[in-house]
């Protein structure tokens, strides 16, 4: 199992010999997507057992080249923990041994650049085609040279009828590309293709080149419930010729049980799903680590500790050594959490150490305080650099939209409280409504600013299904 382990998450049972010196992956990814002042970590062999007089550099801006901070202790032959200078800039970084040869790989690297919440404006973009709730969302960026290209795709959700009573699970995937240059406003949504079976309240993950080790394109679909509002295990793949036209989805690595509503994360090549439903709709503590693999396959689902308590329809982050998942509910509950103040939602953050290197956890959860200023779920959660955004969901002020948006700091691996409302306007006060499981994303421009979407729901006063898609 150690072995099974290490090929997973550290090496690769085929490739390059190991008596070859290499760069394998940067952050995870082939052609990597970096932030600078951020964490990193440089992936492959004959770095030399110790740093000594070793350097990592990357391309100064203008011209030359600047030394990264190596981590003290963390130079090994097969890896090396950086933080990206803050000067650097896109091109050629290069690893220099103490003994051996020069390596290098090619990086795009983007300005650190910080969200004021208090500036937070929502725009309204193109409606959504549905009006479905726990829609799986994800974003896809492909950088090149100066044209940054990024996609968001949108699959499955259900259909609310009568209120929450009854959930209708969709089929369709939507695509809609991000204006470049456009200040996160999107083109016209497309329907390319359906999955083959009807999905709601499952994970989206997009992986490419500059987020994985995967050198093509991939749309996954991960869990769900089914129409007889089931929760499945199943895992969806499309490959892409494109950002916006892909293939048929056909069914690769399950889950090992069946889960909906989870928390799930998309991170360094690497997708975390944690806590759910099962098939009867009881929240529950398992934990899954996947690597995306060279082939776009998923190299095995690794059960991690499991939750402190069971949790679904919360928030979940993955930083640089911890993972940390806040709100949600605990009990058992209708699909999609229902519109009832009961059962009590949670305020309540468990976390983890996890490893920059391999993205296994490395000890069990413990609890890390209560940043929700009251329990909270269905709601969708925004990460952006160093502050975080909960938006919507349900909680004690829902039906007055008195915190439809929240923000809490993110202080290397520590979550902030969250306080608020932040922004300049609301969605509910644009005409968006209260919004109950908005699904959400977030995503880098090419100047290092960040943008981000919700859409779909259900409004809480109305009891209606919205096809609403809001940014900024």
């Amino acid at each position: 199992m150690a072995l099974v382990a290490a090929l997973a998450c550290g090496g690769e049972a085929g490739g390059p010999g190991p008596s070859t010196p290499r760069i394998d992956y940067v952050d995870g990814a082939i052609e990597p997507v970096l932030v600078a002042g951020a964490a990193a970590v440089i992936e492959g062999f004959g770095f030399g057992d110790s740093q000594s007089t070793g350097t990592v550099r990357f391309p100064l801006q203008g011209s030359g080249t600047v030394a990264a901070i190596v981590a003290p202790g963390t130079w090994s032959d097969q890896s090396i923990r950086i933080i990206v200078p803050d000067s650097a800039t896109s091109g050629t970084m290069t690893v220099t041994p103490a003994r051996g040869s020069t390596l290098s790989a090619a990086v795009h690297v983007l300005p650190r650049v910080s969200f004021d919440p208090l500036t937070l404006t929502w725009q309204a973009r193109s409606a959504f085609p549905r009006a479905p709730v726990g829609v799986a969302l994800a974003a896809g960026v492909e950088p090149a040279g100066a044209v940054w290209n990024a996609t968001l795709y949108a699959a499955g959700g259900a259909e609310p009828l009568g209120g929450d009573s009854v959930m209708v699970p969709d089929s369709a995937v939507f695509v809609a590309r991000i204006v470049p240059g456009g200040g996160g406003a999107i083109s016209s949504w497309t329907r390319p293709r359906d999955l083959p079976a009807r999905r709601a309240f499952a994970a989206a993950a997009f992986a490419n080149r500059f987020n994985s080790r995967f050198d093509g394109r991939a749309l996954y679909v991960i869990g769900g419930t089914d129409s007889a509002g089931r929760s499945r295990a199943t895992v969806f793949r499309s490959l892409a010729t494109s950002d916006t036209a892909f293939g048929p989805f056909v069914p690769i690595e399950p889950l090992p049980t069946p889960i909906a509503g989870a928390m799930a994360v998309v991170r360094r090549g690497r997708i975390y799903v944690m806590g759910g439903t099962d098939s009867l709709g009881r929240p529950q503590t398992s934990v899954y680590v996947g690597r995306i693999g060279l082939d776009g396959h998923i190299d095995g689902w690794y059960s991690q500790p499991s939750l402190s308590g069971p949790r679904a329809y919360g928030g979940g982050l993955v930083l640089d050594d911890r993972v940390v998942v806040f709100g949600g509910i605990q009990d058992s509950v209708r699909l999609g959490g229902g519109l009832d103040a009961t059962p009590p939602r949670l305020a309540a953050a468990d976390t983890a150490r996890v490893s920059l290197t391999s993205g296994f956890l490395t000890g069990s959860w413990a609890a890390a305080g209560a940043p929700l200023p009251e329990g909270r779920s269905q709601f969708a959660t925004l990460p952006l650099g160093d502050v975080v955004f909960v938006v919507g969901g349900l909680y004690g002020g829902a039906g007055t939209n008195a915190a439809e948006t929240i923000a809490a700091g993110l202080d290397g691996d520590s979550l902030g409280g969250f306080a608020g409302p932040v922004g300049v306007n609301s969605i509910a006060g644009s005409g968006g409504g209260t919004l109950i499981g908005p699904a959400g994303v977030t995503w880098l421009g090419g100047d290092g600013a960040w943008h981000g979407i919700v859409l779909g729901g259900i409004d809480l006063v109305t009891r209606l299904r919205r096809d609403g898609a809001w940014g900024f």
